[in-house]
């Protein structure tokens, strides 16, 4: 390239050279021009003259010429500084009102004219001497690009950028050419098949085409070709899987072939399709499984993450995901998958729960490999082979040991462990519902449901339905739900017929107009829970007696077969030491009343059940007043008749409470005798 002192001096010489035609290019009537001075043209310059001359070389006044620029569009009048007019055909930039500025010393010259800041580009002057060629945004700003030119690849494009859409034999000449593809673009067998630039990078398409690749500047859409015979269902392109991948035949989106450009016979390229099929389509042990369980499935085929990335992001969800620790993983490098819910991340055992996704067909996911045949504990130990797993799993395995495939309604893999129950079992009318199951015990329960029965290797617990605290609820399945009492005024489900299971239990845990509430533990251990030993776990409640029961040293026995309780303090057997107003004394004293052995289903109580009324068994003070008294001058808690028969308990707090109390009433009564 020439150097500035060259160019300066060419452009000295065609001044010096230019002065002698000045007079005849400018002719009479036109106007003398000094160096910057002001020029008035003679003729028009509003085209290149096809006439001018034409420089070979590669300084800027070359550059010009060979770019169609005539030496008239720049020296009207020959040898002068000053622009003519030039417009560029249908782009309305002009050189009208262009300037020139000299260089001096060692600044170059510069021109400041309308062709270097075409489109709304904010003026600025160009060094004559720049090299060229000009990167395209000397003279194109990025900020002035027309509304309908396509979003920018990159954030400051150069020119290597733009010519790979535009054609530059065409520049300055008033229309924008873009570069097309070539005859191999639309040739499915060529490798320039535009497939494989679109699973590389769709982002090359939409600088053109538009970001929705609806045609953008060059008005051509990919639906124009691609919306074209739609499998039934799908109303575009974007949401047609099986253009790129899947199986246009059967319409099975996920890979049996990878998408274009990633087909060849390598490792990636099996991981790319794999056992996609297998699990999309379903198989004999296995139903179908949607995309989402193992990776975002895209809205369409512009959706983040989809082809704007090397490979899908494996994300497991649903049915994949593991229920707890450690979480499902996804291997690419050793195309394994671990911890999933599929594979066995729930259930004890299993020989491979790490699969292979390109061994297809070789048994990464036969039975045995996810669970143990059959699972360890607390899965029941089995005994006979599988044919024994229909006991319990008839839905998913039949008398044979196979599995039941679900394209029959088999449900293996379904995201449940199906234990055997039917729809019988949640109706409270049935014979079968579970109540009836979990009252003979429930360690039939807790083999599969877990030891706390929150889910177990089934994944569905009591609180499921019975809500949190379910085991502390004593109502839930006996006592009164509308007043919270525990006991039975109700059996338990599937003993109603057992009149002993109920029986007095509401008169002791209410209390009565004779005896204050009693707590559950004076005839029983009362539970903690559910779980508690000695609680469901046999067949009836264990009778333990409490303090009051036996309060004095008595022996209270229970006898289920006469449905009777005996030797009880509460009925009449005590003896001990009571206080009374005029002295202390001790006695050995047993209240021998009619119904000392009072039966759990029997009549109600009345004063004389449990002692006499007066009690005369002993030698004691009622044994020394035959007639005259009245109970509740002793009792407070009792009124009597005159002839000392009670009838009534006014506080049945202080009755029975485990001790006598007396209270004599000085209402002057005891000096009418004494």
């Amino acid at each position: 390239m020439r150097s500035r002192q060259l160019d300066r001096r060419l452009g000295l010489s065609m001044l010096a050279a230019s002065a002698l035609l000045f007079s005849s290019a400018c002719g009479s009537g036109g106007q003398e021009v000094g160096q910057g001075g002001p020029a008035r043209t003679s003729r028009s310059s509003s085209a290149i003259v096809a006439n001018d001359a034409v420089c070979a070389g590669t300084g800027a006044h070359d550059k010009h010429a060979s770019s169609g620029v005539g030496c008239a569009v720049c020296h009207p009048c020959g040898g002068a500084y000053q622009f003519g007019t030039f417009t560029y055909p249908g782009a309305g930039t002009s050189t009208s009102g262009g300037t020139i500025t000299l260089g001096a010393g060692t600044d170059p010259t510069t021109c400041s004219v309308g062709c270097h800041y075409p489109m709304g580009t904010a003026p600025h002057p160009i060094s004559w001497t720049t090299p060229g060629p000009l990167d395209c945004t000397s003279c194109h700003a990025i900020a002035a690009l027309p509304s309908t030119h396509p979003a920018l690849v990159v954030e400051s494009p150069t020119r290597a950028d733009c010519e790979a859409c535009h054609q530059m034999g065409e520049h300055t000449k008033g229309s924008v050419v873009l570069v097309s593809h070539g005859p191999d673009w639309m040739e499915s067998a060529s490798l320039g098949f535009h497939a494989y630039s679109a699973n590389r990078r769709i982002a090359s398409c939409q600088a053109c085409h538009g970001v929705d690749l609806t045609g953008g500047s060059t008005h051509t859409a990919c639906g124009d070709c691609h919306d074209r015979n739609l499998p039934a269902g799908v109303t575009s392109w974007r949401t047609n899987c099986v253009m790129c991948h899947g199986d246009a035949a059967t319409g099975q989106s996920a890979p049996p072939r990878a998408t274009w450009g990633n087909d060849a016979p390598s490792d990636a390229s099996n991981v790319r399709i794999g056992a996609h099929a297998t699990h999309v389509t379903g198989s004999a042990i296995a139903p179908p499984f949607d995309c989402g369980v193992c990776h975002v499935k895209p809205a369409d085929a512009l959706s983040s993450g989809h082809v704007d990335e090397a490979t899908a992001k494996v994300v497991f969800s649903g049915l994949a995901a593991n229920r707890g620790e450690p979480t499902a993983a996804w291997a690419r490098d050793t195309a394994t998958c671990s911890s999933t819910y599929c594979h066995g991340a729930t259930l004890g055992g299993g020989s491979n729960k790490t699969p292979n996704w390109t061994r297809v067909g070789q048994g990464e996911a036969g039975c045995g490999t996810c669970h143990g045949l059959p699972p360890p504990a607390p899965h029941p130990s089995v005994a006979g082979g599988l044919s024994e797993c229909s006991v319990c799993h008839p839905d998913t395995v039949d008398s044979s040991g196979a599995i039941i495939p679900p394209s029959a309604n088999g449900l293996h893999l379904d995201g449940l462990v199906e234990g055997g129950h039917d729809a019988q079992w949640m109706d409270e009318a049935s014979p079968k519902f579970h109540a009836f199951s979990a009252n003979r015990g429930l360690g039939p329960c807790q083999s599969c449901h877990g030891a706390d029965l929150t889910g177990g290797s089934t994944g569905v617990g009591c609180a499921k339905c019975h809500d949190a605290g379910w085991e502390r609820n004593c109502t839930m399945c006996h006592g009164d739900p509308a007043d919270g009492t525990g006991a039975p005024p109700r059996t338990t489900w599937g003993n109603d017929g057992d009149p002993l299971r109920v029986g007095a239990h509401t008169a002791h845990v209410r209390g009565t107009s004779v005896a204050a509430q009693l707590d559950c533990d004076q005839c029983h251990v009362v539970p903690t829970d559910a779980f508690s030993a000695g609680h469901i776990d046999g067949a009836t409640a264990t009778l333990t007696w409490g303090p009051l029961a036996t309060l004095g040293g008595t022996a209270p026995a229970w006898d289920r077969t006469a449905g009777t309780c005996s030797s009880t303090y509460c009925h009449g057997s005590y003896s001990g030491t009571f206080s009374y107003y005029f002295f202390d004394g001790t006695y050995a004293t047993r209240y021998a009343g009619k119904r000392g052995t009072p039966s759990w289903t029997g009549a109600s109580m009345a004063c004389d059940s449990c002692h006499g009324n007066p009690p005369r068994e002993n030698v004691s003070w009622h044994g020394y007043h035959g007639g005259g008294n009245q109970c509740q001058l002793c009792h407070a808690d009792a009124i009597g008749t005159a002839n000392g028969v009670g009838t009534a308990v006014t506080d049945p707090v202080k009755h029975m409470n485990g001790s006598v109390d007396i209270e004599p009433q000085w209402d002057g009564s005891c000096f009418g005798c004494h």
